[in-house]
């Protein structure tokens, strides 16, 4: 029995020691965390939690209710800087000796529960690096993080929301934050990641807010639903904001897909390699005001866009599926825009590169296939080379079956005139390059009728109108009437102005001789 007793005491001694060692060791931890993000030079933030428990056996703790604010004392009650709340934090696989030896925090997995991030307005501009990366450069090193139902918003100074995201769920894998990793253009390093979430809105700038439904990213495949480009003005509004013309884009989409996708830093060059990409059901709306001042600046063309791209992009296959593509254009708001439709429109380019980190670039290739007002199929292939610094590039198209009033609401402003009839086919091939382009145009038509209008007004010029129909004959007897064009660019105008131009030239030179005075632009 007197053993018992002693054994027992020694016992009670043995476990009341390593309770109050636990005990210890837990008090010295939760001291020891929160001090090493501290100790750090200039760390900016003040974090606070309700309690943390602390489970030395399982190599676990988790923090409950964590606060995260500005350190300075102003910038809290001005609503300055990175506000933040954590429902909860757990922490897997703690290292205690990496925190006893070495003053850092090692551990396998990090779950963050429900966090919320307030970002208000500072006085110096957001960095990524300074604000979030190097405050935790001494030093974070974990295997997996994870981030459960976070939110997310952006305010500007009048505590407009800017950005934010909701139900925000995010996994990221061998993750270090350290002094080596900060210098990287991506300052974490990381093996892979996830991201999901929902409600998604961004102000791109004055003019235009973007939002989506939803966003995934998971290992190499990204998608996206429910992608607008909203503008923030009407079109009155946009017009009297623009000191020279420009087109307002209203787009949305209800499917974006990227299967494979490998993008970051090759030294400190961007690279971005995207074998596919696939939109579905988009639907663009472009309007110009002509009231506007014109724009003289010269326009750029797509080759030389991609020519001067500053980073590797390489796309080799871009879709676009069951689309449909508007563009209206208004001389006056007395009068309601002129609108070109395509409708149906699938089309596919490949080999959208840029000239960054490649020896052989192919030419860009761009198919399109749609219904052109909703009632003529329409095929275009159109392609060039980068490389090419002259910018020539080749357009080849067909139109077939065109109710020829359909075109009114774009040749009473462009060519001054209304027609009417069948149009029963167009073909063309219009080779262009900066400079002026060349090539061939070939209508076919049946019981074509012209209106010449009065300059400036909807009238009927009955004595040109009259001279124009005994020109143009009513049909073209099932035959193809050619002919060969030239067309000078107007280099403060787009591509597709420069195609119109074309085709424009192509109808004077087949059907409309010398009688349309309308102008060019």
């Amino acid at each position: 029995m007197r053993f018992l007793k002693k054994a027992s005491i020694i016992l009670g001694c043995i476990i009341a020691l390593l309770l109050l060692i636990n005990f210890g060791i837990k008090y010295w931890v939760t001291q020891k965390l929160p001090g090493i993000l501290y100790a750090q030079k200039d760390f900016p933030y003040n974090i606070n939690y309700e309690d943390i428990d602390v489970r030395l056996v399982s190599g676990s703790f988790t923090v409950h209710n964590a606060y995260i604010s500005p350190k300075d004392s102003l910038s809290v009650k001005m609503n300055k800087g990175a506000f933040g709340k954590v429902k909860q934090v757990k922490v897997e696989g703690f290292n205690l000796w990496a925190l006893l030896w070495q003053n850092r925090i090692k551990v396998k997995n990090v779950t963050i529960d429900t966090p919320e991030l307030t970002l208000y307005p500072k006085d110096k501009k957001y960095n990524t690096e300074d604000d979030f990366i190097k405050p935790f450069e001494n030093t974070i090193t974990t295997q997996r993080i994870e981030i459960k139902k976070g939110k997310f918003r952006m305010l500007d100074s009048l505590h407009n929301i800017t950005a934010k995201a909701s139900n925000i769920n995010f996994e990221i894998n061998n993750t270090t934050i350290d002094s080596t990793s900060v210098t990287k253009e991506i300052p974490v390093r990381y093996k892979n990641y996830s991201l999901s979430c929902d409600s998604v809105f961004y102000k791109v700038n004055t003019f235009y807010n973007i939002t989506l439904t939803h966003i995934k990213k998971d290992k190499d495949v990204f998608s996206a639903s429910g992608f607008k480009l909203i503008p923030q003005q009407s079109r009155a509004q946009f017009n009297q904001m623009i000191p020279v013309e420009r087109d307002q884009f209203t787009i949305s989409a209800a499917k974006i897909d990227v299967p494979e996708n490998d993008w970051g830093y090759n030294n400190d060059t961007l690279f971005v390699h995207i074998p596919k990409l696939s939109i579905e059901n988009m639907d663009a709306n472009i309007y110009r005001g002509k009231m506007v001042k014109d724009d003289l600046k010269t326009k750029k063309l797509y080759s030389q866009m991609l020519r001067e791209l500053d980073f590797d992009l390489k796309v080799d296959t871009l879709m676009l599926k069951k689309s449909a593509i508007v563009y209206e254009e208004q001389l006056t708001y007395d009068e309601a825009p002129g609108k070109v439709l395509f409708s149906d429109f699938y089309a596919s380019v490949y080999n959208l590169y840029s000239p960054v980190g490649k020896k052989e670039i192919p030419n860009t290739v761009i198919d399109v296939q749609a219904m052109f007002m909703k009632q003529s199929p329409l095929q275009v292939h159109w392609f060039f080379n980068i490389t090419d610094t002259s910018d020539a590039f080749t357009i080849e198209g067909g139109l077939q079956n065109l109710d020829a009033a359909q075109l009114n609401t774009v040749t009473k402003g462009l060519m001054n005139a209304k027609t009417s009839g069948n149009i029963t086919g167009v073909d063309f091939t219009f080779n262009g390059n900066r400079e002026k382009s060349t090539g061939s145009f070939a209508i076919r038509y049946d019981n074509l009728k012209v209106e010449i209008l009065k300059k400036d007004s909807n009238n009927k010029n009955k004595l040109l109108s009259f001279v124009g129909n005994l020109v143009v004959k009513n049909d073209s007897n099932g035959n193809i009437k050619n002919t060969e064009v030239t067309a000078e660019r107007v280099k403060n105008k787009s591509v597709f102005n420069f195609l119109w131009r074309f085709l424009q030239q192509g109808l004077k030179n087949t059907i409309l001789p010398s009688l349309l005075t309308g102008n060019d632009d």
